[in-house]
């Protein structure tokens, strides 16, 4: 076995790092040692690290379509995920021309998805919501679980943006079931992330804060690291909600170190909007909007909309408590007019 098979072999385990560490003998010019990097990176989280090994990939020697296609649809995911829907979408739909005119039918439904799941990042709910209907039955069809239990997460968050909470629970607590079936224990801690940020939106803090350490727990010993961060920062969010302000601070802080680790600057960004919320409640208000700004900054330049809305909300209250209520109006009246604008509730998030 050589060294890309067992590369492939570790990737496969879900270790990643051991994965890295062997490809660092692979030269930059050999298409697939690149892809599997990139592979391995998106992996663990690293999605910045994941699109340099996928650009690699892509100036590389590639003969086999399959693994060009490939190689375009992690640069989707990678690029959405960290925010850029647009380049996300392009190039998932060169993606799926290139598996149409070879006929690679996994291929093309994989470029469809990804396609879905940027015009969900891009705001267009209904259309992504719509094509991922269409792939699901194509799935179910098809008898793949794994690939149904990932529509279901995916149609769960679109319903979350959308307020429609009791259909985002059914189709979190579908992808569970579905997760636990098939023993995948990752699909199964995103499940529960998916079930515990929809709940915490809702008001139901006890049972977000039940989800997330559910998840936490699946993910304690994970090497994703952003998943980690992830868990991290959603139950600070929950614990902050509930009160408990020094878990949630020490939660904060932890999936601050985690995606600053892999450079995840727009969840960054919500870690910062906590950590101003909890000093907002420790009457620490200039501190807070020191917060706040580096929060609005880092969604501002990574197009995340719903997270920019909150923080302007967020400013604006904590503008009307330094005293200044004819600025705290504009920057309120403004937000809730963009956040109409762009088809979001975020104004209406008083629970969040």
């Amino acid at each position: 076995m050589d060294i890309l098979e067992k590369a492939e072999k570790l990737l496969n385990e879900g270790k990643p790092r051991k994965a890295l560490d062997l490809l660092k003998k692979t030269k930059k010019d050999d298409a697939f040692a690149e892809y599997l990097k990139a592979e391995a990176s998106r992996v663990g989280g690293d999605f910045h690290a994941a699109i340099t090994h996928y650009d690699n990939a892509r100036r590389g020697h590639i003969e086999d379509p399959e693994l060009a296609v490939n190689i375009l649809n992690g640069m989707a995911a990678c690029l959405r995920t960290l925010g850029k829907s647009e380049p996300a979408y392009t190039f998932a739909h060169e993606a799926g021309r290139i598996a149409q005119e070879y006929e690679l039918e996994d291929a093309e439904r994989h470029s469809r998805l990804e396609m879905a799941m940027a015009l969900r990042a891009k705001g267009n709910l209904e259309q992504s919501r719509a094509l991922l209907e269409m792939i699901l039955t194509e799935f179910e069809e098809l008898g793949d679980s794994s690939g149904s239990t990932y529509i279901h997460w995916a149609l769960g968050g679109i319903f979350r943006l959308q307020g429609k909470f009791a259909q985002s629970v059914a189709e979190f607590k579908k992808a569970v079931a579905l997760a636990k079936k098939d023993k995948d224990e990752t699909s199964l801690g995103y499940g529960y992330f998916g079930l515990a940020g929809v709940s915490r939106v809702a008001g139901d803090i006890a049972g977000s804060e039940k989800y997330y350490r559910i998840a936490a727990d699946i993910f304690k010993d994970s090497e994703d690291l952003f998943a980690r961060a992830y868990v991290n920062c959603g139950l600070a969010n929950a614990l902050r909600q509930k009160g408990a302000h020094d878990e949630a601070y020490t939660r904060y802080q932890e999936a601050d170190k985690l995606y600053s680790k892999i450079n995840d600057e727009p969840d960054l960004g919500f870690v910062k909007w906590g950590l101003g919320n909890i000093l907002v409640k420790r009457g620490k208000l200039k501190e807070a909007m020191k917060q706040f700004e580096k929060a609005l900054a880092l969604f501002e330049k990574y197009d995340e909309k719903r997270g920019e809305l909150l923080t302007r909300l967020s400013i604006a209250s904590l503008t009307y408590l330094l005293g200044d209520a004819e600025a705290a109006d504009r920057i309120y009246d403004a937000a809730v007019a963009e956040a109409k604008n762009e088809g979001l509730h975020t104004y209406l998030e008083t629970l969040t």
